[in-house]
């Protein structure tokens, strides 16, 4: 008994992402994976420009006079 827990102690976050990769296949959310990771990629992207705004208009400037 004590193998089995100290198993599942080791490999608990393995197991966790199994389970949960069973439940999005079954229940069919790996259809909004996709759109939600790309909204959550454009929240991020937003966020960064707003609080680098110099930053971020010196480099976009920089590889424009590059090309």
């Amino acid at each position: 008994m004590d193998k089995i827990w100290e198993f599942l102690s080791n490999y608990r976050y393995p197991i966790i992402g199994f389970l949960l990769a069973i439940i999005i296949v079954f229940t069919g959310l790996y259809k909004l994976i996709i759109p939600i990771a790309v909204i959550a990629v454009g929240i991020y992207g937003g966020l960064y420009f707003q609080k680098n705004k110099d930053e971020v208009k010196d480099k976009i400037k920089n590889w424009i006079d590059k090309l």
